[in-house]
């Protein structure tokens, strides 16, 4: 029987207690001030699921970049998955935007007191947040339709920038998100 090296096991190890503290960030929310713990509770495990799961996404497009046979099915199956929580994410987000928006929600707050916290950091964080599904949609229908097919490294290469993108929107998002649950409990 062949010993494998202990420093992998510590390696995951390591790596899922971080996923673990990763993930009780938004838990933070249930003991909020306010009417809107669950959205917000939801909004934010919708958002650090999405952001690790683009994460596994992207790392599965290496084998599918050189050319493994079997890494489009795997890369095919984790888009479907980011795509999914992307867009409950989004449906979660827009329920907290109806309270962030209300009369005496914190959007008046931000306005008053943080202008560039809610022109610049909020509206921009939404945009961009906004553009993750798309992205994701076009990466799966290239992979789906055109993955068989002459300039196959062509499409790699597309895929490749737009699950980059993808991830770089899902960062921006969720970071700008971070921020705003900052100034909003400070």
């Amino acid at each position: 029987m062949k010993k494998g090296s202990p420093y992998r096991d510590i390696a995951v190890a390591q790596g899922m207690i971080a996923i673990l503290f990763f993930l009780l960030i938004p838990l933070a929310n249930a003991f909020s001030p306010g009417s809107q713990r669950l959205s917000g509770v939801l909004h934010g495990l919708g958002a650090s699921l999405t952001l690790i799961v683009a994460t596994y996404t992207w790392h599965a497009y290496y084998t599918y970049a050189k050319g493994n046979k079997t890494a489009k099915a795997k890369l095919e199956w984790r888009l479907l998955m980011t795509n999914l929580l992307t867009i409950a994410t989004i449906v979660a987000g827009n329920w907290l935007y109806i309270g962030y928006q209300a009369p005496e929600g914190a959007s008046e707050w931000f306005k008053l007191h943080a202008p560039f916290g809610h022109w610049v950091i909020m509206e921009y964080k939404e945009f961009v947040s906004l553009m993750t599904f798309p992205l994701g949609v076009a990466a799966s229908v290239l992979i789906r339709r055109f993955s068989g097919g002459k300039g196959l490294d062509q499409i790699r290469w597309v895929v490749g920038i737009l699950l980059t993108f993808m991830w770089f929107c899902l960062f921006i998002g969720f970071t700008f998100g971070l921020v705003l649950a900052k100034w909003k409990l400070a």
